[in-house]
């Protein structure tokens, strides 16, 4: 493999204070040897290495480095840098450790210290992808990174310890549930620093440390004593600072991690950004998603699940929206501008929903853009319409057929060269349905009535077979209300920076669900159907408190909290 120093191939070296948090992290559970055999399989420029020497240096033992990367200069900086240091031997080589690490099995670190690179599966290739998903035993969309970890647990002694700083995306995302299992089979681990949206990386790049022993002989589960740490950005620098951020980051970033690492709780202040640091146990949850456990968090789960009749995904199917492929042809706001040859007709262009327009109950605005949507939308099996029937769509498309026909994937499925990838059932687009964006700060579930088809931002609901439509707006009412957002928040707690949440299937197919026959359920269908016509704050308070009652909450009840 090729790699650049380029961001898009993953390059983000390490600041010096993370740097060092790490290594402090790391030191405790080094079990002190002859000579401890130290690797960084990433070293960039040495900062993780450097960072470890002089708490190594504190306890007396003799150690030396091997560190590996695919950029040569960055290895001639790291082997100038560590010639600064007491270890007795440094190796720095250029190597591909994901080669490496598959013709090297024989454990022989007693550390490793690493932030791998980030490659995800689209930058990778398709086919680069896919081998190293065989190779590493990976599903779903991967991630380099996740290749690098289980190439570095392969190399570490029973014993030995692993200090990982990476993407906290593993903690939750489905792709991660591979690497959470390996880690939990391989490994005593000792502490999950999640330090999410703290922008300790000048990229957009969400960090966990996890501090891991290597066990003896592989297998069992996490210990759920685990020492679990999270911080969350409370609010940012007041504006008028902004233009002083770069200088002071730095400074912030310190006064963070000396925060987290003495076990500071509640809210902290760091040159005019606040953050929350919550401090617990690893809980592994039934979907297998990390996160952190917490007494009050428990008591809240446990009384919750005490009404829970059933789930979302009991009852419906979350689908994401459309995936064309195409969007530069397949979707546009102008359609009624086209040359009169060219625009296609109009029993062919469908409004579509996108995140822009979404709002709570309803949508805010109708949509501006709309999809070229070649199905026929009655058909009970996915049926293309004929060119002879529309000629102005086809000779329109006809125009883009060579990007169309390029796209090999949709011809290696049989499929015809004009087709969307992922169109879904178009006679499903004219039903009740529940849309939401991907990703937004609060949710923004509402009740689609116009049959408009879900662009590939947004998820939708379709109701199972037989199933109450009554269901439909019982769901609406729980995914707006605040239960929802400290269910996501305790179970899940998959969020972006400035506290954006990942709506995505995996999450909500999860969200709780009351018996809909009780009085509270009966409440809530009620005053969402309401809700739906003319959102007013009296309804949506009527409506919080009927949710909270409904899961055996006082309906004044404030949302749960660490205190």
């Amino acid at each position: 493999m090729q790699w650049t120093r380029e961001k898009q191939n993953g390059v983000h070296y390490t600041p010096a204070p993370l740097a060092q948090f790490l290594a402090q992290q790391v030191i405790p559970h080094v079990t002190p040897e002859r000579s401890l055999r130290i690797l960084d399989p990433a070293c960039g420029d040495g900062e993780l290495l450097c960072a470890i020497a002089p708490e190594l240096e504190k306890t007396g033992v003799r150690y030396s480095f091997t560190a590996f990367d695919m950029d040569a200069d960055a290895v001639a900086a790291t082997r100038r840098r560590l010639k600064l240091s007491d270890a007795s031997a440094v190796t720095a080589k250029t190597v591909d450790f994901i080669q490496y690490a598959q013709e090297r099995v024989r454990p022989s670190f007693d550390c490793v210290i690493s932030n791998p690179p980030y490659v995800r599966t689209q930058v990778l290739g398709g086919k680069k992808a896919r081998q190293i998903a065989e190779q590493f035993g990976l599903n779903g969309r991967i991630d380099l990174y996740q290749a690098f970890t289980i190439g570095m647990t392969r190399l570490i002694k029973p014993g030995g310890v692993l200090g990982l700083l990476t993407s906290n995306r593993f903690l939750s995302v489905k792709s991660g549930t591979a690497m959470r299992e390996m880690l939990s089979r391989e490994f005593d681990i000792k502490e999950v620093f999640d330090l999410g949206d703290s922008k300790l990386f000048e990229a957009a790049i969400l960090p966990v440390v996890v501090i891991a022993v290597k066990k003896s002989c592989s297998g069992g589960i996490a210990d759920f004593q685990t020492s679990f740490h999270r911080v969350s950005r409370e609010s940012d620098r007041p504006a008028e600072t902004q233009q002083q951020a770069q200088k002071n980051r730095s400074r912030t970033r310190q006064a963070l991690l000396n925060a987290v690492a003495r076990r500071n709780k509640r809210v902290v202040s760091c040159d005019g950004e606040r953050f929350r640091i919550e401090h617990g146990s690893l809980m592994i949850g039934d979907t297998g998603v990390w996160s952190l456990s917490s007494p009050a968090r428990d008591r809240w789960l446990r009384r919750l699940r005490k009404k829970q009749f059933c789930t979302f995904g009991d009852v419906c199917t979350i689908k994401v929206g459309i995936k064309t492929t195409a969007d530069n042809v397949f979707v546009r706001k102008d359609w009624s501008e086209l040359d009169a040859r060219l625009r296609p007709e109009r029993k062919l262009i469908r409004p579509l929903i996108t995140h822009q327009i979404a709002g709570r109950w309803s949508a805010e605005c109708d949509p501006e853009k709309h999809v070229l949507y070649p199905y026929k939308l009655k058909s009970d099996v996915r049926a293309t319409v004929k060119p002879g029937e529309f000629p102005r769509a086809f000779r329109y498309l006809r125009k883009h057929r060579q990007q169309l026909s390029s796209r090999q994937y949709i011809a290696n499925s049989n499929r015809e060269w004009f087709e969307i990838w992922v169109p879904h059932q178009p006679v499903d687009w004219a039903g009740l349905k529940i849309v939401w964006p991907d990703i937004s700060v609060e949710p923004k579930f509402f009740l689609d009535e116009s049959g408009a088809i879900v662009g590939g931002d947004s998820y939708w609901i379709k109701l199972n077979s037989g199933v109450s439509e009554d269901w439909l707006y019982l769901m609406l009412g729980v995914a707006n209300s605040t239960i929802a957002t400290e269910f996501y928040d305790t179970v899940f707690h998959n969020k972006l920076y400035a506290g954006r949440r990942r709506f995505m299937t995996q999450y909500v197919k999860e969200f709780p669900l009351p018996d809909l026959e009780s009085a509270e359920a009966r409440s809530i269908v009620r005053t969402v159907k309401k809700l739906v016509k003319k959102r007013t704050k009296a309804l949506e308070e009527r409506l919080e408190s009927a949710v909270q009652a409904a899961f055996g909450f006082s309906p004044r009840a404030e949302t749960r909290r660490d205190k």
